[in-house]
């Protein structure tokens, strides 16, 4: 199966194709858009919630320290410290699209 990857140029021509407007200034759009959800998923508090209708929802949640893992190529035990990590669960637009029945070649 063949993987697709896309990059901020691929996202800037669908963004300047739907909006009409060049790809130069769609670039502008999506590195502000970018930007801006960087320094939402960053901030210093404990539970972000970050709601894009009809996308999905950020949750950046905290994770407790953790003193039972192992590195299981040197079997050595190993300490995680707390740190933050976001989930990202997709809305019910998305998740029914992506559920669908559908053949592939």
């Amino acid at each position: 199966m063949k993987k697709y990857s896309y990059t901020r140029n691929d996202v800037a021509r669908r963004v300047s194709f739907k909006l009409n407007i060049s790809i130069d200034e769609a670039r502008i759009l999506i590195d502000c858009f970018y930007e801006v959800m960087y320094e939402m998923i960053v901030e210093p508090q404990d539970n972000i919630h970050i709601e894009i209708r009809n996308f999905g929802v950020f949750d950046v949640i905290p994770t407790k320290k953790r003193k039972n893992a192992m590195n299981p190529k040197t079997k050595e035990k190993v300490v995680i410290p707390a740190r933050k990590k976001v989930i990202f669960k997709p809305s019910k637009k998305i998740k029914n699209e992506l559920y669908k029945p559908r053949e592939f070649n």
